[in-house]
């Protein structure tokens, strides 16, 4: 993979930020046998390699201080998933549940301890609150017919998550939107919509993808507007609705950091695949990959204190 030197050297990344993070993200390794791999680089784009080394798949979707979950189907049968904490330093793998969960974004909270995902199959419609043994502590019933991508809230009191009331993106009149559960009382508040959605339509793609809630307060969540995807963030009453990303491009999977920075995959002017940018807080963009490989939904990591 090959980086843009004339980019890395007028992008001015703060010592702070290139000491303290490395950025996690998924390959498409070969796409005739649908083989992902999990990758690691430094904050400039540099220094990039294979953290999973495994055929099959293998996606990264949180990673807390130094170590990374992801989703695998390794020693399972294809795209069957279980959750996995890998140690980035050591590459050393650990598989935390023994039932299988849906392809989904998830997160965690209390310092890492406690995390919420989607349990696959369709005998339960809610998430599962786990341990860092895989153990079920709490189950969160929602009544829609579709839920994915959960979230916490900064203070791990609420839930954003994408959801719909079709049950499949194969129906007609599929549209997702976001909505806001309150764990304690179970109240859910849906936080967008789409009047101008088809409902004798197929599904036209990700409405409300993949919702991220940084400690700023607001919530950051992928979709397609006409015709195109972007990043938006919208308050966690549902107000202030704004883009965050160029129109003319495709944006969708991103992730920021506690110190302003937003990582996020882009697929340029619409026509080249997938790669990797880097924005400050400033709003300067750097492009961390350029090659023929495509790379997904980037997530910061803490480099391990010496």
């Amino acid at each position: 993979m090959r980086i843009s030197l004339f980019l890395s050297l007028i992008f001015a990344l703060s010592c702070a930020a290139q000491d303290t993070y490395q950025i996690a993200y998924n390959v498409l390794e070969d796409a005739q046998s649908g083989d992902y791999e999990v990758y690691l680089m430094d904050m400039d784009g540099s220094n990039q390699r294979n953290l999973s080394k495994h055929p099959g798949v293998d996606w990264v979707y949180y990673a807390f201080e130094n170590k990374i979950y992801l989703l695998s189907d390794r020693d399972s049968c294809n795209r069957c998933f279980y959750l996995y904490e890998m140690e980035v330093n050591s590459g050393k793998l650990r598989k935390m549940t023994d039932f299988q969960l849906a392809d989904s974004w998830f997160s965690a909270r209390k310092q890492g301890s406690e995390f919420v995902v989607k349990p696959a199959g369709k005998d339960f419609s809610g998430f599962y609150i786990i341990n860092l043994k895989g153990e079920v502590i709490d189950r969160i019933s929602i009544d829609l017919a579709y839920i994915n991508d959960p979230a916490f809230s900064p203070d791990g009191k609420q839930i954003v998550f994408r959801g719909a009331t079709k049950a499949s993106p194969r129906e007609l009149g599929f549209t997702d939107e976001l909505y806001r559960l309150e764990i304690g009382s179970g109240k859910v508040t849906k936080l967008t919509s789409h009047p101008e959605a088809d409902e004798k339509a197929q599904w036209a793609g990700y409405l409300s993808a993949a919702p991220r809630w940084p400690r700023d307060g607001s919530i950051s969540f992928g979709s397609k507007r006409n015709g195109n995807y972007d990043i938006y963030e919208i308050d966690p009453d549902g107000a202030g609705l704004k883009a965050l990303t160029k129109k003319e491009n495709n944006q969708v999977f991103h992730s920021w950091n506690d110190q302003g920075f937003l990582v996020f995959e882009a697929s340029m002017n619409n026509r080249d695949g997938y790669e990797l940018y880097l924005r400050d807080p400033k709003g300067t963009t750097l492009r961390l990959t350029q090659d023929e490989i495509e790379q997904y939904a980037p997530v910061f990591v803490k480099k391990q204190k010496p």
